[in-house]
């Protein structure tokens, strides 16, 4: 909880210091598909925290192996708006932000998909 609350006042501290202009349509094309791959991470993970019975854990150090559904509606609350702030925040990057995030919510989805999780909403 101590990394997540860190990372809020950096993110916070970046927006007195950044540079912003307006997002382009790559730009916000990339932030919906993060977004919707951010929803689906949340809800195979939603899935998992039903399912720790059967052997299920998750990988992802700042949750623990078996977070709590409040536990992991907290972290995507903090994470997401994170994500899109910082990405706002570092204009030169925001592309480059944007494809890191889409890569690897890609590869978590897909792998949970993968291991039998289901979209649970």
């Amino acid at each position: 909880m101590r990394k997540i609350i860190f990372s809020i006042l950096l993110m916070l501290s970046l927006s007195v210091m950044a540079e912003t202009r307006e997002w382009t349509t790559d730009e916000k094309t990339w932030a919906a598909v993060d977004g919707a791959l951010l929803l689906s991470d949340w809800a195979t993970t939603h899935n998992m925290t039903h399912r720790y019975n059967e052997g299920y854990y998750e990988h992802n150090p700042l949750l623990g192996p078996h977070p709590t559904t409040a536990q992991l509606n907290l972290y995507f609350l903090i994470a997401t708006p994170l994500i899109y702030l910082t990405a706002n925040q570092i204009p030169q990057y925001r592309l480059e932000i944007l494809q890191v995030i889409g890569a690897m919510e890609l590869i978590v989805v897909g792998n949970n998909l993968r291991l039998g999780l289901h979209l649970q909403f």
